[in-house]
């Protein structure tokens, strides 16, 4: 896999959440895109994936995992 290349790390239904998500993972340093957002009048029903690039997909995900287990 060529390290630049997106891969999702997260999915979820929530177009607000996913949104944090981004913002926080870009904060981070961390260049991140969402997969099905903006599906008006579907939240809660589509699937929107959080892509990172293959080489942060580690950090990134250890970085929602932190945040997870902060929330619970």
């Amino acid at each position: 896999m060529d390290a630049n290349e997106l891969t999702t790390i997260y999915t979820l239904d929530d177009e607000g959440k996913a949104e944090i998500i981004k913002n926080a993972l870009q904060a981070a340093g961390i260049r991140c895109e969402l997969d099905g957002e903006h599906q008006a009048g579907f939240t809660g029903m589509m699937q929107i994936g959080v892509m990172v690039r293959a080489v942060d997909a580690d950090r990134a995900a250890a970085l929602l995992a932190e945040h997870e287990e902060m929330d619970d």
